[in-house]
């Protein structure tokens, strides 16, 4: 039979560590694995009954299409780029769940379903088993909730799948404290697990991501390596740069050929050292002097300074330095000298939107009816789809893989960063 099974790519049943329990949870881009929502970020913890951890294996996911909603599992489109496909990852996952003689999750089937979908992607099949499920042994949907119940509490924020697996495997070690024939019911059995292959890509964790948003961007890097010169140019060239960076960064992100266009133009237009950082300070400070314009920095206005800050190479812990002087500024001239550009430069152009918007008004998300019927008050043209009659499409998420941006950037149509258009356009967020 042992021939048999490894010439059918199964795996044995003796395989499987006795009484280890894997407990599963998943990060999702919505609710519904059928309609197209996939996996963001997962996680394993295999402890034994008496909760002692002896594995765990935790990575984000890149989706390939637009993260859904960021303010609830706290994952952005730039945090994914890196990460592997799931396809890359299922070897070891599936290693993991067939090694264990138990599965449990909260609310298990909602994880089961969406990893059940992310192997048929890949043509293969995760057989039925038995699932331990917390939500319905304690009864109460929220995790939180059970947890707070029971005393336990969580290493981290909630909605992180390591940290709610790992809460979640506590739950279930207590269950069996209590009845120690709860795993008798729920035991996988004679189960013929499929084989897939284990790549060993390394897993890419929320620090992995952040870590690398720490590091000095990368087109400052080539042109710090490519000049050799520190003689400042004329102010026009500064100008020029200045104008350049402002283009680049509307959608806030700053993709391989605009790096390269802005490696090009330093070395061209011989800016120093001394001017590039000048340059980049001061687009900060313009940016700050527009946010400050309205008496309050709004939330989504600070996010949106910090975001600048990073891809300029600027220190983000900064930002406080940086509005206190352009309030400075602004006290001391009148506040007409101080407004946006005016808001009728995009009037009469197409423009669609992606994602969900991450900025609100009066606290209240903004929903895409009331994106659209912002953008035609300002005089657009609201498009429900990307052609190459499109002038402007507005993303939530500057990363954003949905498949409106990926056709926008193949067509070359502008993209705006939500905060950009909504300054663009005079509206009023929060």
């Amino acid at each position: 039979m042992g021939i048999l099974n490894r010439l059918l790519g199964v795996k044995p049943i003796d395989s499987v560590t006795k009484d280890h329990i894997a407990v599963i949870d998943v990060e999702t881009t919505g609710l519904s694995p059928w309609r197209n929502d996939r996996v963001v970020e997962i996680a394993v913890v295999v402890i034994s009954p008496d909760g002692q951890i002896q594995k765990e294996y935790e990575t984000l996911v890149n989706p390939n299409r637009d993260l859904g909603p960021t303010r609830i599992h706290g994952i952005s489109a730039g945090d994914v780029l890196r990460a592997p496909m799931f396809a890359d990852i299922a070897g070891d996952v599936l290693a993991i769940l067939s090694s264990a003689s138990v599965v449990a999750g909260h609310n298990v089937s909602f994880d089961k379903n969406f990893i059940v979908k992310e192997y048929e992607r890949i043509g293969v099949t995760i057989p039925e088993i038995p699932l331990l499920c917390t939500c319905r042994l304690f009864g109460r949907n929220s995790l939180e909730v059970c947890c707070d119940e029971q005393g336990i509490t969580f290493d981290g924020t909630p909605h992180r799948a390591l940290i709610d697996a790992r809460a979640t495997a506590r739950l279930v070690s207590q269950l069996y404290a209590e009845d120690t024939t709860l795993l008798e019911k729920h035991r996988i059995g004679n189960v013929h697990w499929p084989v897939v292959k284990m790549t060993g890509v390394p897993c890419f964790t929320r620090e992995h991501a952040q870590s690398m948003l720490r590091e000095p961007p990368r087109f400052l890097q080539r042109i710090t390596s490519k000049m050799h010169h520190d003689i400042e140019t004329s102010t026009s060239e500064m100008l020029a740069y200045q104008a350049l960076i402002d283009r680049i960064l509307e959608d806030r992100t700053i993709d391989t050929d605009e790096e390269n266009t802005l490696v090009e133009a330093a070395l061209e237009w011989k800016l120093s050292k001394n001017q590039i950082n000048e340059a980049h300070t001061t687009y900060i400070h313009n940016l700050a002097v527009l946010a400050l314009a309205d008496g309050v920095v709004s939330d989504a206005e600070l996010r949106d300074l910090h975001i600048v800050a990073r891809l300029l190479g600027q220190d983000p812990s900064n930002i406080d330095n940086v509005l206190d002087a352009a309030a400075a500024q602004l006290a001391a001239v009148k506040p007409s000298e101080t407004q946006a550009a005016s808001t009728g430069e995009l009037s009469g152009m197409r423009v669609c939107f992606t994602g969900e918007l991450r900025s609100t008004i009066g606290g209240q998300p903004i929903t895409r009816d009331i994106a659209e019927t912002l953008a035609e008050n300002a005089g657009l043209k609201v498009a429900n789809s990307v052609t190459k009659k499109l002038d402007i499409l507005v993303v939530a998420d500057p990363n954003t893989q949905s498949g409106k941006a990926r056709k926008a950037r193949d067509y070359g149509i502008r993209i705006l960063a939500d905060t950009v258009f909504w300054r663009m356009i005079g509206a009023t967020v929060d």
